[in-house]
């Protein structure tokens, strides 16, 4: 081989070291943690790990805003760390299967259906085992995404993120003989709430001695959550919801001509909606004292035009011919801007509860 050849050879061996190294440089990895403020920061709350100790369909909705590095580019693992606290979590492993779509919609605009936050064109990107590893206490305020305190999913299929609202969902059972059955991921979560009054007006044979058993969720009353209801009566009676405009003073339900004992008085000034549902009595017999319960939803609008709004909410328990004590309620005065939300529920159900003030710190691994 002369000269000539060997410079040839050299220029091409060099071409081949180069190219391969650009190669390399392509496809290495990267990360984005959602929200990124809560990088190495432990953030205010933490939440359950589907699948650690029991079953749990856990539905994350990223915006899109969170995501603008991940644009054009493939997600290859998910991650959770651990949040912090002075106490040891025992490890576990979890069944796992995780499916991601681009949403139709915004987190703000997420519905309590399942299937109404999956995409059309939704991928299996992981279905197997997932070690929850023993983690040491992490008391922060930095908590760092190392073997001890992260659960990784690898995925088997890597997601091609195209831009809109990222949906991340995770259906998990636990693994018999392996539960992790206190082991907490961090989450954020946002200090927003409505507020409620009781007006009274109850009677009947449930709620104690204030005949207090309607309720109100007020960490629900938030734009673009699900105001949440609930009430006990008679075991499967007909439970009768009413909204209306408020009426603190109050007319006894005898006055319209309807069967009631005295003391059961209607605090609402005006009918503006009527739900019909059920009490449904608890499996568990210590707490059948309490009577059926029923729920029932109110999605509000993810805008600034229902802030501040106020309503009232009386139960009619049909069987008894009794009312509940009324709630005025009103809606936060600010709408929620984590731009994620959470839908959490047990994986055989279609519907899940809603929260757009919590979601999991999350880790995006992609390149």
């Amino acid at each position: 081989m002369n000269a000539m050849e060997d410079r040839v050879v050299s220029l091409q061996t060099i071409c081949v070291v180069v190219f391969g190294l650009a190669g390399v440089t392509a496809q290495s990895t990267s990360h984005l943690v959602v929200p990124t403020p809560y990088s190495s920061q432990d953030a205010v709350s933490f939440e359950w790990v589907a699948g650690a100790s029991r079953d749990v369909r856990q539905q994350t909705l990223v915006g899109a805003a969170h995501l603008a590095p991940v644009l054009g580019q493939e997600i290859t693992a998910i991650e959770l760390r651990r949040t912090a606290a002075d106490e040891t979590y025992l490890g576990g492993t979890a069944n796992l299967t995780v499916t991601i779509s681009t949403a139709p919609h915004t987190p703000l605009e997420c519905s309590q259906q399942f299937a109404a936050n999956s995409g059309a064109a939704a991928v299996l990107v992981f279905s197997g085992l997932v070690t929850l590893p023993t983690s040491p206490p992490e008391l922060g305020p930095s908590v760092a995404w190392d073997v001890d305190n992260t659960i990784r999913i690898p995925l088997q299929t890597p997601f091609l993120y195209l831009g809109g609202t990222l949906c991340v969902d995770i259906v998990g059972q636990p693994v018999p003989g392996q539960n992790a059955n206190w082991w907490m991921a961090d989450a954020e979560f946002e200090n927003i709430s409505g507020s409620v009054v009781d007006l009274g007006g109850g009677c009947g044979i449930y709620g104690g001695a204030t005949k207090a058993w309607s309720h109100v969720d007020e960490r629900s009353l938030l734009p673009g959550a699900y105001a949440r209801f609930f009430a006990y009566g008679t075991p499967y009676g007909f439970a009768l919801t009413a909204f209306g405009l408020p009426n603190p003073n109050g007319i006894p339900l005898s006055l319209l001509g309807l069967p009631a004992a005295t003391g059961c008085d209607l605090h609402l000034g005006s009918l503006d909606m009527i739900a019909v549902s059920m009490f449904v009595p608890d499996a568990d017999p210590l707490l059948q004292y309490q009577g059926g319960r029923a729920d029932v939803t109110l999605k509000l609008p993810g805008n600034a035009a229902v802030l501040g709004l106020s309503l009232t909410t009386q139960w009619i328990d049909w069987a008894q011919m009794a009312t509940s004590n009324a709630i005025e309620w009103t809606i936060a005065g600010s709408v929620p801007t984590l731009d994620m939300a959470l839908v959490e529920g047990h994986p055989s159900e279609p519907t899940g509860n809603v929260s757009v003030h919590l979601a999991h710190v999350m880790r995006f691994e992609y390149q």
